[in-house]
């Protein structure tokens, strides 16, 4: 929503996070869990990722600790 408030009100603001949007299933979490370990990723707010939450609508925060990446905000 930031993104979008900035270009209403004529600011220039780049994202700088990426939105996924996944199938809640065991095996789609599996998927992104991995993907999420090899960036080092870390949840930044509530709830956990899990797939309890997904279900329910919830949106999970996380941020990437991975060296190549560090000094970035979250994703």
């Amino acid at each position: 929503m930031g993104g979008q408030a900035c270009i209403l009100y004529g600011a220039a603001e780049f994202s700088r996070d990426l939105d996924l949007l996944i199938l809640a299933d065991a095996n789609n979490l599996s998927n992104v869990m991995r993907a999420l370990d090899a960036l080092d990723a870390e949840v930044v707010a509530v709830p956990p990722l899990e797939e309890r939450h997904l279900l329910r609508g919830h949106a999970v925060h996380l941020r990437c600790r991975r060296e190549d990446v560090a000094g970035r905000e979250s994703i």
